[in-house]
């Protein structure tokens, strides 16, 4: 008994919009009565969909399924000499014919019959051999398959450039973010006031240090309304999209696909939403949202116990300093202490007690010192410049490139061969998006210095009303007026060191030293004397002290009295970031474990 031939349906079709219409039935009924007419037997459970993939680029061969089922031949789970049945050639492929021909040819070289519906044509590596007409056939099919696909595409960026064009007489699209609606006659967009209020909370809560975790679950048990009829309740994904989407501040971004993927199209079309979110707070709270993932995110227990996390340094090893908390009353009974001395790790157990320690830091954030603190750095101030310069001509190079795809597409509306200016199209593309890539990243670049620069005055005010508002507070008023005040904190600092036993020599450091001074020709007692005179090895928590680094790379050396930590002793170094951190190392004593070689070149001074 002869066994019949399987086939296999392959459907495809390039937008998802086509879902909704009549192109999956019309394919998918062709295919079956084709094979109950030939006594093939349709293999419906490997029926190969591509539903709103392009041809045109070969995303279906890339990563659709045309190309699983060719994998599937190869491997073998399709047998030589089943049927491959399609509606017609340009669902295998409308790319350019030598791309189309090859997929063609790599199907039927497999052993596999072609099948086009709507002609009833087959295609086989026997019947091509004896009648080499059908591969004419194919070859002149695929490629007006790809001449209309190039002529739907030029037309479509045609459309776009003249939407574009007349962007103030009409909106490109009706889709809107989820805060605002169209008007009726499209030519602007209209805000709902109540779901801007929450977009603008989210943002304010945001820069405030709080996470997406928590607005989603203050969201869902307050039984806010999502902004989807589809969506019964917030996710974090959907907080984070609305926060990145910046839509906010009136921007749209066109988009083409390169390659199967959707890239940006030209500069952003500015003041095409309303604007609901200032530059400012856009910043802020992303700011604080790399803050978070820089510092550790998470809430940070009832009314965030540790305004510091993830700035805290040990000045004597440079591990971190944790919280502990001893659940006892008193100031011993939360403290800051070195994550590796808690290990038992090579450093020194020597607590500092939390409360006192943030009150040292309130203290000075709320002195007069703050000011010089948080001047701006030479050096920022002369990238922002120079950023601003290359900005500038960017923007230059891609309206040239814009210019001359322009002039190509104009060459080719008036009659000229799309093929004879492919290639030059498609470079000029390439360099176009690798420029608009380094624009963006530019621009975040200079968004993030230009917004290092800090309102003192702000910052004061904030600061007084965090402080002044904490003592009244409590349950989730607390946990947000904590957690605004931690962000503000961290806004103004970069990172601390702290010296929780005051100044003390790495043991490391006193050995070389002392090696190099026996070298020397001193003698051991002279050695044990001159360290034991001129350097500390003991820890001395009543002098004990921190040092502050604000974003510009200024430090400042804080010493709290040992009797009250609102009063403070200062020291300051000079603005040049490498130059503080030299003078911090050498005044502070944090060596590296190399000071044996260091010493050797005498670069602390020993003859």
């Amino acid at each position: 008994m002869k066994i019949s031939p399987k086939a296999y349906s392959y459907i495809r079709f390039s937008t998802t919009e086509q879902t909704h219409g009549d192109s999956y039935r019309r394919q998918y009924e062709l295919s079956l009565a084709y094979a109950e007419l030939n006594g093939l037997i349709l293999d419906e459970s490997l029926t190969y969909k591509d539903l709103g993939v392009s041809a045109f680029d070969k995303s279906n061969v890339r990563d659709g399924q045309l190309g699983v089922f060719l994998k599937a031949v190869e491997a073998g789970l399709v047998p030589v000499g089943s049927f491959l049945l399609v509606e017609s050639l340009d669902r295998i492929s409308r790319a350019t014919i030598t791309d189309a021909l090859e997929i063609f040819m790599a199907i039927v070289n497999r052993g596999i019959t072609l099948v086009t519906l709507a002609d009833g044509m087959e295609y086989s590596k026997e019947k091509i051999n004896k009648q080499f007409t059908d591969i004419i056939i194919s070859i002149a099919i695929m490629s007006r398959a790809h001449e209309e696909s190039l002529i739907k595409s030029k037309r479509l960026k045609a459309a776009w450039i003249s939407k574009r064009a007349n962007i103030g007489k009409k909106k490109l699209t009706a889709t809107a973010p989820g805060w605002l609606k169209i008007s009726d006659d499209r030519t602007e967009y209209l805000v709902i006031e109540d779901k801007v209020k929450l977009v603008q909370d989210i943002f304010e809560w945001t820069k405030n240090g709080i996470g997406t975790g928590t607005i989603t679950k203050r969201l869902n048990q307050e039984n806010v309304p999502t902004f989807s009829l589809r969506a019964s309740m917030w996710h974090d994904s959907y907080i984070q999209k609305i926060l990145h989407n910046r839509a906010v501040l009136g921007e749209f971004q066109m988009h083409s696909e390169l390659a199967g993927k959707r890239v940006p199209e030209g500069e952003p079309l500015l003041e095409y939403f309303p604007r609901i979110i200032s530059d400012e707070l856009f910043a802020l709270a992303h700011s604080s949202r790399k803050s978070r993932l820089t510092h550790g995110a998470g809430r940070k227990g009832k009314g965030i116990s540790n305004l510091f996390s993830g700035i805290l340094r040990c000045g004597y090893c440079q591990g971190s300093m944790v919280y502990l908390n001893k659940q006892s009353a008193g100031p011993r009974g939360k403290l800051l202490v070195c994550a590796n001395a808690k290990a038992g790790k090579n450093c020194m157990y020597i607590p500092w007690e939390y409360s006192y320690f943030e009150q040292s830091v309130l203290t000075y954030c709320q002195g007069l010192d703050l000011d010089s603190f948080l001047q701006p750095n030479v050096k920022a101030e002369s990238e922002t410049a120079e950023l601003a310069d290359k900005i500038v001509l960017m923007k230059a190079s891609i309206d040239v490139i814009k210019n001359k795809e322009l002039n190509i597409f104009s060459a080719v509306e008036d009659g000229a061969k799309y093929q004879q200016f492919e290639v030059r199209l498609n470079q000029l593309e390439q360099q176009r998006i690798q420029v608009e890539i380094e624009l963006q990243s530019a621009q975040k670049r200079h968004e993030l210095l230009l917004h290092a620069k800090v309102d003192i005055q702000k910052v004061r005010s904030n600061l007084d009303d965090f402080i002044q508002q904490m003592g009244q507070l409590s349950g989730d008023e607390l946990y947000d007026v904590r957690s605004a005040l931690s962000q503000q904190v961290k806004r103004i600092v970069s990172s601390i060191a702290m010296y929780p036993g005051s100044y003390i020599e790495k043991p490391a450091y006193l050995s070389a030293l002392r090696a190099h001074l026996l070298e020397k020709g001193y003698t051991a007692d002279e050695v044990t004397e001159h360290i034991s005179t001129e350097y500390k090895f003991v820890a001395n928590p009543k002098e004990r002290f921190f040092t502050m680094v604000s974003p510009t790379g200024l430090i400042r050396v804080i010493h709290p009295s040992s009797d009250n930590p609102e009063v403070l002793n200062l020291a300051a170094s000079g603005d040049d970031l490498a130059e503080n951190l030299k003078q911090q190392v050498e005044r502070v004593g944090t060596f590296i474990d190399n000071a044996k070689n260091l010493l050797r070149t005498k670069k602390l001074g020993y003859t």
